[in-house]
Parts: structure tokens; C-alpha cells; sequence
């Protein structure tokens, strides 16, 4: 669904830009300063959506150059304690994207006129389907400690 959606926004986003430089430069009396604007906001939510998608894809940037020097069980325990770190930081992005998302309501975009906050209001929406891809991490990491290969070693 998600991944849908961002395919969505980066057609808009193409569109968009192909359609300012035409004007820009070909179509002059045609130019539309809000297709800027529109672009930037697609953008922003393209970003951190993408974000989520990265990962429940468990495609988030590592670095495991110290946990493949450590025995299994203490590699599970330090991949269990990054992905309460993970879940404790896009709980946070929830938390305090809402509140901010919610304090700059009566800001407006200058071409558009819509609220500014539908610029912040991607960071908690991203936030909690992270948080629900993180959570579902967790229940398969440990679910994993009890399975009769995590015993053996």
C-alpha cells in the first residue's frame, strides 16, 4: 500500500518539475510558481515514508561490524535492544510530530494558502506505521528465542 502511494509521489513529483522547466523555459506566460511548492511537499512525504518502507524492509543502514565478532545470543540480545531503540525513536516522532504538526496549524503555505502543517504531517503518520513494522520485529525477534535452533546456541 504504502509502496503505492510513494510511487504516487514520485510521478508527481516528475510531473511537476517536467512541467516547470517547460514552462520555465519554453511555455514563459504558462509558469505556475505553486508547482514548486506542490513538489517540495511531495517530496517531504515521499521521504519520510520511504523512511517506513526502508524499514519493515530491515533495509535501514547498519553497522555490524561489532556484532559479528560476538556470540549468537549476545547478538540477539544487542539486535533486540536496537529495535527498542528504533521503536522508542518513531514513538517520539508520533509523539512530537503531532504536537508540532499541531502548534503550526495557523501557519499557511505563501502561493497555496493551505495550513503549513501538512509539511510536518508526514513525520508522525511515518512515524506509526515504523512504529507498527518495528513492533512486528520485535514479536518475530523473539519469538525466534524460543525456537528450538536459538536453543543450541
Amino acid at each position: 500500500m504504502i509502496k503505492g502511494f510513494l510511487v504516487l509521489l514520485l510521478s508527481g513529483i516528475v510531473v511537476l518539475c517536467f512541467y516547470q522547466v517547460i514552462t520555465r523555459f519554453i511555455l514563459v506566460s504558462f509558469a505556475f510558481a505553486w508547482t514548486e511548492e506542490i513538489a517540495r511537499l511531495l517530496y517531504v512525504w515521499g521521504c519520510f515514508f520511504g523512511a517506513a518502507v526502508l524499514v519493515r524492509q530491515k533495509r535501514i543502514i547498519r553497522v555490524d561490524v561489532i556484532s559479528g565478532a560476538l556470540s549468537a545470543s549476545l547478538t540477539r540480545i544487542i539486535e533486540l535492544i536496537v529495535l527498542l531503540s528504533m521503536l522508542a525513536f518513531s514513538l517520539v516522532l508520533v509523539v512530537k510530530g503531532f504536537e508540532f504538526t499541531q502548534s503550526i496549524a495557523q501557519d499557511r503555505l505563501t502561493l497555496l494558502g493551505y495550513p503549513r502543517n501538512w509539511f510536518w504531517l508526514p513525520i508522525p503518520l511515518a512515524g506509526i506505521f515504523a512504529s507498527m513494522y518495528i513492533l512486528e520485529q520485535i514479536l518475530e525477534h523473539l519469538g525466534g528465542w524460543f525456537s528450538p535452533s536459538a536453543q543450541q546456541n
